[in-house]
């Protein structure tokens, strides 16, 4: 508690706040109070669980866009990011940092019970274009108008870029430019389709990681 001294134009004793008011050698003054280290009361598990937490939504951010749609149907009084983060925090990285991995192979941009597609493939041209193909599928529970996602990663940008919508499932070939950063990149590749009215999702299909001029990768 604090205490106000002489009126209220008298020194200030005690805490208030985050200032603690003293007198030293008859001069009054405010001083911050020193602040506690939040760490010293929790175990070393869950600090190191704190610092993956911090990494894991740190490397997910140039992935936001792809996932803000991907995952919008399983986003249920929570963001589609955060859907995003549970589904992959314990799959797709293991270990801790500062030795955390990363399995490409398990990451997910869409998630969801609508069919994927069938029998697609990713081809790297020589002018770094991605010719995309995949079989038409549609059916009872697969629309002919279902939209495309497709996205590539570059470990080493820790940079996105692909596709949302405009392709649908009936087309089964789209040709795709790179950003100009990325040519000549390996790219991580994954392949996704969501409804029309982004109501129903499908899960995610890992391409591969697609080396350029050279690889031709199907599911």
């Amino acid at each position: 508690m604090a205490k106000i001294n002489k009126g209220i134009f008298g020194p200030l004793t005690g805490k208030i706040g985050n200032f603690i008011g003293s007198t030293w050698l008859g001069i009054p003054y405010l001083k911050k109070a020193p602040v506690k280290d939040k760490n010293s009361k929790r175990s070393a598990a869950q600090i190191a669980n704190s610092q993956k937490f911090g990494y894991v939504s740190r490397w997910l951010v140039p992935f936001h866009p792809f996932i803000t749609v991907g995952f919008s149907t399983l986003a249920i009084r929570k963001t589609a990011i955060s859907a995003a983060l549970s589904s992959i925090y314990n799959t797709v990285f293991t270990g801790e940092v500062p030795d955390l991995k990363v399995d490409y192979s398990k990451m997910e941009i869409s998630k969801g019970r609508l069919r994927g597609l069938s029998n697609a493939s990713i081809t790297c041209l020589e002018n770094n274009t991605m010719n995309i193909k995949w079989d038409e599928n549609s059916g009872p529970t697969a629309r002919f108008n279902d939209q495309l996602i497709v996205m590539f990663y570059s470990e080493k940008f820790e940079m996105t870029d692909g596709l949302i919508g405009n392709v649908s499932r009936a087309d089964k070939k789209h040709v795709f430019s790179l950003n100009e950063t990325l040519i000549g990149q390996p790219l991580h590749a994954y392949m996704a389709v969501i409804s029309y009215d982004r109501k129903k999702a499908s899960n995610t299909a890992y391409i591969g990681l697609i080396q350029p001029f050279r690889s031709d990768l199907n599911i």
